[in-house]
């Protein structure tokens, strides 16, 4: 029992700590001991074996795409390229629908294998030049960047190259297309709702005479005055990117891998294209390369919580107690992902403990695999967003220079309320046959 309240006072902290704007590294370990204390647990090889092992692996996986993606958000900003794409789609699309660029643009590039803290760091300067252009507080940020990445860009739809939508394949037999319909059903609603969740949030800061302004220290190109590249050379390096991921992984190279050679790619194009448009190219580069692998000690810290929460006796016995429930097999998978989820802030922990361990009971229900492993992928993603200290979360807000307390209030109900709901829709649609 001291355990598991533990567990609920480390999550607190985070919430607390977090909130009132202390560094994630800090907030981490802290957390970590108080897990640590009250679960009896040896503090060196826990914060040894368990919080660096984890932090460590995180940060050896993602190094150069933290760095890379960082360099490409500010060269991009830089060199007045994110300008130009702001402009030239705001003339197609009218002040009114930037929300929908952002949410688009977002959407493409996590269908094109692109995590979700690699989109942050790249859609940022652009989403900061539209907001800036139409007028809307910088609060609303995140969610407008994060909403498709983060929800229906990484479980939803189907044929989506993330993690979350592999593991299911490797533990059910089945592929990242399965439970199209499903997924694409899902997929429409959760866009759809999304979208006027924010824009109505939208109305509501106008409505206030709330309006956009750059966080402290922040210079964006003014709108009437950006000398901006011409635009094939503004959207060059992002179709380079896009296209070199699809065509590389089609090519049978893993999703990684992918991202890592069309990032570099990406960032080489840019730097050719505005060598001359950026003073300072090689200030300019190293800047980014540390802020980037800044955040990336900022998201690897949280890794390291949940490493330490999932070796805790008290993590081990919930896990085993959600297990062994008298519930339908489908009903425990998605209680017990969505709790796993929540606790750790880590979709991908959630499906790897609960498939590892009960992937052969729930083929042995004659349930649909497809249906199954669309449903469970999505039962991951919205808990995993529930809290602040996600992931994902902390790496956009670092990226776009905000808050959490400014910004979690729209995650929350984008990135975690709605997605939530959504997937219990998408289960009920998967027990009367939609598949």
């Amino acid at each position: 029992m001291i355990g598991t309240i533990g567990l609920l006072l480390a999550v607190v902290a985070i919430v607390l700590l977090v909130w009132r704007g202390w560094h994630m590294a800090i907030v981490s370990v802290a957390a970590s001991l108080i897990v640590i204390l009250a679960n009896g647990m040896d503090p060196l090889e826990s914060i040894n074996v368990s919080y660096l092992g984890d932090m460590s692996a995180f940060v050896g996986s993602w190094f150069l795409l933290f760095a890379l993606g960082s360099i490409f958000g500010r060269i991009m900003g830089d060199s007045g390229a994110s300008a130009g794409i702001a402009a030239s789609m705001l003339r197609l699309a009218g002040e009114r629908h930037a929300l929908l660029v952002i949410m688009v643009t977002g959407l493409v590039l996590s269908y094109g294998g692109i995590s979700a803290f690699i989109i942050a760091f790249s859609v940022y300067p652009i989403a900061a030049e539209l907001f800036e252009r139409a007028d809307i507080p910088k609060k609303l940020i995140v969610a407008a960047i994060m909403v498709c990445p983060a929800t229906l860009g990484m479980v939803m739809m189907p044929g989506i190259p993330s993690t979350q939508n592999l593991i299911p394949a490797s533990f059910l037999g089945t592929d990242a297309y399965a439970g199209a319909l499903l997924g694409v059903i899902c997929s429409v609603v959760m866009f759809a709702a999304s979208y006027v969740y924010l824009q109505w949030e939208i109305g509501r800061c106008r409505a206030r005479g709330e309006h956009f302004v750059p966080s402290p220290g922040e210079t964006l190109s003014r709108p009437d005055d950006a000398d901006t590249p011409p635009i094939w050379a503004c959207f060059a390096p992002i179709v380079l990117l896009v296209i070199l991921v699809f065509a590389l992984q089609t090519a049978g190279m893993g999703a990684t891998d992918a991202v890592v050679v069309s990032m570099t790619a990406a960032v080489l194009a840019a730097c050719a294209l505005f060598r001359r448009r950026v003073p300072g190219m090689r200030r300019a580069v190293g800047e980014a390369c540390a802020s980037g692998l800044g955040s990336l000690v900022s998201v690897a810290a949280i890794m390291g919580f949940g490493g330490v929460v999932v070796d805790s006796p008290a993590y081990q016995g919930i896990v085993a107690a959600l297990m062994s429930t008298s519930l339908s097999p489908l009903w425990q998978g998605f209680i017990t992902i969505f709790a796993i989820a929540g606790i750790t802030g880590s979709a991908i922990g959630a499906l790897n403990i609960y498939l590892g361990s009960m992937a052969q009971t729930l083929l042995a229900t004659g349930l649909d695999p497809a249906m199954m492993h669309r449903v469970l992928c999505m039962a991951s993603v919205g808990p995993a967003t529930l809290l602040p200290h996600t992931s994902a979360m902390v790496a956009a807000n670092q990226a776009a220079h905000t808050e959490v307390r400014d910004t979690y209030r729209y995650v929350l109900v984008s990135c975690a309320l709605l997605p939530i709901a959504v997937s219990l829709l998408g289960m009920a649609l998967g027990l009367v046959g939609v598949v």
